[in-house]
């Protein structure tokens, strides 16, 4: 409990500095939102992203309890500090972009539980999503503002799909909101596939769900 408090007492703090408090709200009070989930299938290859950072500060990590509590790794936004240990000690795990010892961007991924039970999560259900065996579910991927602009957020999701591929992983999950231009175009460019979209309508933690759209055949996807 004190740790959602600190998230979400840090993440005011933000859009308070940012001068846009509306951020804190437009995820958590909206109505007839658009959902696309999406799909990527592992079987193909995947390029090391280590690669396209050669020479550079920067690489990726999975971020784990342990360093966290030793001190290893900053933050570049502080309500990602407390969100990482939140949500490692319910058992997901955490992908990272960092620059020396600071986190610039990561994101978050729900795998199968070790007693083999299969991947949990809210969003799921709202999305019509069901997790099979070697699949998983990865969301809330963010990249510090500063550090924008740069193609991090595809690299970091190659780096999610290729750890999870040399684990055995066969098909990764996700979804965007259709007015998160940003997101529509990096799922695109990263080729994922499109499953029908959902209508969904939340009031803080009440959501209400409508039945699956179509996704727009119109709508063509060029390669990157």
């Amino acid at each position: 409990m004190l740790e959602n408090i600190m998230v979400i007492y840090h993440q005011i703090r933000e859009a308070w500095t940012g001068g846009s408090l509306r951020d804190i709200f437009r995820p958590r009070v909206f109505r007839q939102r658009v959902a696309t989930p999406v799909e990527m299938d592992l079987s193909g290859t995947i390029p090391h992203p280590a690669d396209f950072l050669q020479g550079s500060d920067y690489r990726f990590v999975e971020l784990k309890m342990d360093e966290l509590r030793a001190g290893k790794w900053s933050f570049a936004v502080s309500s990602r500090r407390f969100k990482v240990h939140r949500n490692l000690k319910k058992g997901l795990r955490n992908f990272a972009l960092v620059k020396d010892s600071t986190v610039v961007g990561d994101v978050w991924c729900a795998s199968p539980h070790k007693d083999g039970n299969p991947v949990t999560h809210p969003d799921l259900k709202m999305l019509g999503i069901s997790c099979g065996e070697k699949e998983v579910y990865a969301f809330d991927m963010l990249i510090d503002p500063i550090y924008r602009g740069k193609n991090f957020a595809v690299l970091l999701q190659r780096f999610l799909h290729f750890t999870l591929k040399m684990e055995g992983f066969r098909k990764v999950y996700g979804f965007y909101w259709d007015d998160n231009l940003p997101a529509l175009w990096m799922h695109r460019m990263l080729k994922y596939k499109e499953l029908p979209k959902r209508r969904v309508s939340r009031f803080f933690f009440l959501k209400s769900m409508e039945n699956a759209i179509k996704p727009d055949s119109s709508i063509k996807v060029f390669d990157s």
